[in-house]
Protein backbone atom coordinates (compact mmCIF):
# COMPACT_ATOMS: atom_id res chain seq x y z
CA UNK A 1 0.00 0.00 0.00
CA UNK A 2 1.50 3.59 -0.57
CA UNK A 3 2.10 6.18 1.72
CA UNK A 4 -0.60 8.60 -0.24
CA UNK A 5 -3.40 5.44 0.33
CA UNK A 6 -2.01 5.22 4.01
CA UNK A 7 -3.11 9.08 4.64
CA UNK A 8 -6.76 9.06 2.61
CA UNK A 9 -7.38 6.14 4.74
CA UNK A 10 -6.30 7.84 8.26
CA UNK A 11 -7.69 11.18 7.29
CA UNK A 12 -11.25 9.44 6.75
CA UNK A 13 -10.85 8.00 10.13
CA UNK A 14 -10.03 11.22 11.73
CA UNK A 15 -12.79 12.80 10.14
CA UNK A 16 -15.43 10.17 11.87
CA UNK A 17 -13.23 10.91 15.03
CA UNK A 18 -14.19 14.54 15.02
CA UNK A 19 -17.60 14.28 14.40
CA UNK A 20 -18.37 11.50 16.67
CA UNK A 21 -18.07 13.99 19.32
CA UNK A 22 -21.16 16.43 18.06
CA UNK A 23 -22.98 14.55 16.16
CA UNK A 24 -25.53 14.14 18.56
CA UNK A 25 -26.00 17.71 18.04
CA UNK A 26 -27.78 19.33 15.05
CA UNK A 27 -24.68 19.67 13.03
CA UNK A 28 -25.91 20.15 8.93
CA UNK A 29 -24.20 17.85 6.50
CA UNK A 30 -22.42 21.11 5.61
CA UNK A 31 -20.87 21.37 9.09
CA UNK A 32 -19.82 17.45 9.28
CA UNK A 33 -18.54 17.85 5.72
CA UNK A 34 -16.21 20.82 7.35
CA UNK A 35 -15.19 19.28 10.40
CA UNK A 36 -14.21 15.94 8.51
CA UNK A 37 -12.16 18.07 6.01
CA UNK A 38 -10.50 19.92 9.10
CA UNK A 39 -9.45 16.64 10.94
CA UNK A 40 -8.63 14.84 7.96
CA UNK A 41 -6.21 17.97 7.31
CA UNK A 42 -5.05 18.12 10.40
CA UNK A 43 -4.34 14.26 10.19
CA UNK A 44 -2.28 14.09 7.55
CA UNK A 45 -0.51 17.23 8.55
CA UNK A 46 0.65 15.91 11.57
CA UNK A 47 1.57 12.40 10.18
CA UNK A 48 4.13 14.54 7.87
CA UNK A 49 5.09 16.81 10.06
CA UNK A 50 4.38 16.45 13.54
CA UNK A 51 5.17 12.84 13.91
CA UNK A 52 9.07 13.30 13.17
CA UNK A 53 9.23 16.08 14.95
CA UNK A 54 8.06 14.71 17.89
CA UNK A 55 10.58 11.83 17.21
CA UNK A 56 13.36 13.26 16.33
CA UNK A 57 13.57 16.35 19.29
CA UNK A 58 11.41 14.76 21.88
CA UNK A 59 11.98 11.29 21.80
CA UNK A 60 8.49 10.04 21.23
CA UNK A 61 7.57 7.49 19.04
CA UNK A 62 3.79 6.69 17.92
CA UNK A 63 4.08 3.74 15.98
CA UNK A 64 0.34 3.39 15.50
CA UNK A 65 -0.55 7.12 14.55
CA UNK A 66 -2.58 7.28 17.90
CA UNK A 67 -2.07 11.45 18.25
CA UNK A 68 -2.56 11.99 14.71
CA UNK A 69 -5.71 9.70 14.60
CA UNK A 70 -7.84 9.97 17.74
CA UNK A 71 -5.89 12.98 19.72
CA UNK A 72 -5.73 15.62 17.53
CA UNK A 73 -9.00 14.93 15.45
CA UNK A 74 -10.78 14.18 19.10
CA UNK A 75 -9.86 17.38 20.25
CA UNK A 76 -11.00 19.41 17.31
CA UNK A 77 -13.80 17.26 17.93
CA UNK A 78 -14.56 18.65 21.32
CA UNK A 79 -14.28 22.19 20.13
CA UNK A 80 -16.89 21.43 17.07
CA UNK A 81 -19.09 20.00 20.25
CA UNK A 82 -18.34 23.33 22.20
CA UNK A 83 -19.16 25.32 19.23
CA UNK A 84 -22.61 23.66 18.45
CA UNK A 85 -23.60 22.77 21.69
CA UNK A 86 -23.14 26.92 22.28
CA UNK A 87 -24.86 27.53 19.19
CA UNK A 88 -28.20 25.65 20.00
CA UNK A 89 -31.79 27.18 21.16
CA UNK A 90 -34.84 25.95 21.77
CA UNK A 91 -35.64 26.69 18.43
CA UNK A 92 -33.76 24.24 16.89
CA UNK A 93 -34.13 21.46 19.31
CA UNK A 94 -37.24 22.31 20.70
CA UNK A 95 -39.04 21.83 23.97
CA UNK A 96 -37.25 18.26 24.54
Amino acid sequence: MSCLQVHIQNAALAGGVAVGTSGEMMLTPFGAMIAGSLAGIISTVGYKFLTPILDSKLKIQDTCGVHNLHGMPGILGALIGVVVAFAATADIYGGG
